[in-house]
């Protein structure tokens, strides 16, 4: 563990250091100049990759919040008379709040659309900005007087370290944030909304908060520009620079602070990279030889699809190509921006930084950090009442879609510390009934009771907080995590930091915590061995019983189990049946919708048959499996010579 984070921490600190070094040593305002440019667009990617890297949103207005951020900036010094850390707190809130202002609504829009609401907020900035002359100066653009930092004057070298310190503190913020509870719950919204409001995280305020930060940073960073340019024009924050933020991000690799920062300096030295014909030749063909090296050796090893190697070789190629025969690269620079970003995206999605960080991690062969001891199950869950008692209660519920009663007046005692089955033939409205329960769908009428009172209508999120916990009938993981996150992710009573503490670093103690209750329950489902394996990489079966340790996170009152038993090979059936018990014997209720009737038979105490939405028949399960109505429901068996002793399982 000290060897990772000692190689980890010494990079960084090396890195700050050289960067620091540099203008000592080279006396360059040229150099100088990128150098500070470099700093401030990190600044402005690690707050961009929070919602492209983290939220899984194409967000193009980032570009807005940078120019907004500086014109915010530059205002409060003229007309304000604010000093360089008052303008920058400007800038930053207006980052924040105008990004939290556009979370609201665009946020409820998913892909292409979410990409058009920002693109529309961006088009509508720089159209107020360039129209609001008298305030901003319209096309003829704004003087920005840079303020002395405490009766000093800033030349560029001081400016410069401020700048190294701002993205330095950015960094160690975003690290402690995006390693604690907050970007495991940024990256679980991102894989599955669903089962992020079903854990009790609540997908639309991670959603608002992580979008609002990461403008909050593009706010910051234009403040930054607005002191380094001291001029402003609206025209700036157009197309070619969106375009180039997304290339930063996606070439650096998402999800990185090391990607932002990577994409930093290619944006840096972008406009080098076009003015220059030699420099933009060489770089295209090395890019080329990395394209050629890197899809021979995955179809080789038949690791890429043709598609995923052959793309990125003509993309370079026609940028090799296309130098020869145009005479300025810089008048062909959004065609270049576009082949770059697609070869990127298509042949290397993971960004240089996430191959960079495979090839270090096999080189350098250093282990992840130690986890600590699994905790005592009985800290994790403790041992509920199995009194008998009424625990959820079902009146008269329906749901209907238009014209279809899939829940028509269904009624339905739960009992505490039972495992009480839900079965049916397929269409009977089980899984139907679990939804409205759990508060994926609201009940067209009725009551839901837990513990006599009525339960949350509508809202996944708000029933999770009350007690009630799920499995889903088709596996909703979040595939991009590893098991231990994956129930880190929906652990209950443990996070009680507020942000700013997160952002100090001093929540360390709550992840130690969570590590070890989590492990606790990854042991009760035999899978403690997988912590550290993604999710999306685990067996079938191991998905499975991944999600009902996540699902028991949530320390509920009732578990929802649906359909677990669904595609198992017969030995993950048997280790099925077994987890359930365990669970039954920390006095958990459980329903449990299955079409398995010997894991029915072997686990309920109580069972409901639904059949078009209505209950057909209650009782034990030897009860329930013998009455004709179950039988007919299932076989279509009327006659009592071609009945059958009981409904068979499914083979």
């Amino acid at each position: 563990m000290w060897k990772r984070l000692l190689f980890i921490r010494g990079t960084e600190l090396v890195a700050l250091a050289l960067l620091a070094s540099i203008p000592l040593a080279v006396d360059n305002s040229y150099v100088l100049g990128l150098l500070t440019l470099l700093a401030i667009y990190g600044i402005l990617l690690i707050g961009l990759d929070v919602t492209v890297g983290y939220l899984g949103q194409v967000n193009l207005a980032q570009a807005a919040f940078l120019g907004l951020g500086a014109y915010a900036a530059g205002l409060s010094v003229s007309l304000l008379g604010f000093g360089i850390f008052g303008a920058l707190a400007v800038s930053l809130l207006v980052g924040l709040v105008l990004g939290g202002l556009l979370a609201f609504p665009a946020l409820r829009l998913e892909g292409p659309q979410f990409a058009l609401a920002t693109l529309s907020f961006s088009a509508l900035s720089v159209t107020v900005l360039n129209e609001w002359e008298s305030l901003t100066g319209g096309a003829q653009g704004l003087h920005v007087t840079r303020p002395d930092l405490f009766g000093f004057d800033l030349k560029a070298q001081g400016f410069y370290w401020l700048c190294l310190i701002l993205l330095a503190l950015v960094w160690m913020a975003m690290r402690n944030l995006l390693s604690s509870q907050w970007g495991r719950a940024f990256e679980a919204l991102r894989d599955s909304p669903i089962a992020t409001d079903a854990m009790g995280v609540g997908t639309f305020r991670h959603k608002v908060a992580g979008f609002a930060l990461g403008s909050g940073l593009g706010g910051l960073a234009g403040g930054l520009y607005a002191f380094n340019f001291e001029y402003l024009q609206p025209q700036t924050y157009v197309y070619d620079l969106m375009v180039i933020l997304l290339l930063g991000v996606v070439l650096g690799g998402r999800k990185s602070l090391w990607g932002a920062f990577v994409g930093a300096s290619l944006i840096a030295l972008l406009p080098n990279l076009l003015s220059n014909w030699l420099m933009f030749e060489v770089i295209s063909a090395l890019g080329l030889l990395v394209a050629l090296a890197a899809g021979v050796r995955g179809l080789m090893k038949k690791t890429t699809k043709p598609f995923q190697a052959i793309a990125p070789i003509i993309a370079m190629g026609l940028l090799v190509g296309g130098g020869f025969l145009v005479e300025n690269t810089e008048n062909w620079r959004k065609a270049i921006f576009a082949l770059m970003l697609f070869a990127v995206v298509v042949g290397l999605p993971e960004g240089l930084m996430g191959f960079a960080s495979r090839f270090l991690a096999q080189l350098f062969r250093i282990d992840p950090p130690a986890l600590p001891a699994p905790a005592e199950l009985n800290t994790v869950l403790a041992a509920k009442a199995a009194n008998g008692e009424a625990l959820l209660e079902l009146r008269d519920l329906k749901r209907y879609f238009g014209g279809v009663k899939a829940v028509d007046g269904v009624s339905m005692t739960v009992r505490a510390g039972q495992v009480h089955g839900l079965i049916g033939p397929n269409g009977s409205g089980k899984s139907t009934a679990v939804n409205v329960i759990s508060g994926l769908y609201a009940p067209t009428a009725g009551e839901i009771l837990l513990h006599g009172r009525a339960l949350p209508q509508g809202s996944l999120f708000k029933v999770a907080r009350v007690g009630v916990s799920r499995t889903f009938q088709n596996l909703q993981l979040f595939g991009e995590l590893t098991a231990l996150d994956n129930v880190m992710v929906a652990l209950k009573g443990v996070y009680r930091s507020p942000l700013p503490l997160v952002l100090l670093g001093f929540a360390r103690g709550e992840e130690k915590r969570a590590q070890a209750e989590s492990l606790a329950l990854l042991e009760l489902v035999d899978l403690k061995d997988q912590a550290r394996t993604r999710a999306k990489d685990l067996t079938y079966g191991a998905q499975r019983f991944l999600e009902i340790a996540r699902a028991l996170a949530r320390k509920p009152d009732l578990l929802i189990l649906d359909e677990p038993a669904a595609g198992l090979a017969h030995p993950d059936v048997n280790n099925l049946v077994e987890i359930i018990k365990r669970i039954r014997q920390r006095g958990i209720t459980i329903v449990l919708i299955e079409h398995h009737m010997d894991v029915v038979s072997e686990l309920c105490d109580a069972v409901t048959v639904l059949d078009g939405g209505q209950v057909i028949a209650e009782g034990t399960p030897d009860e329930v499996k013998r009455d004709p109505k179950v039988i007919e429901a299932y076989l279509g068996v009327v006659s009592e010579a071609e009945a059958p002793d009981a409904i068979p399982s499914p083979a």
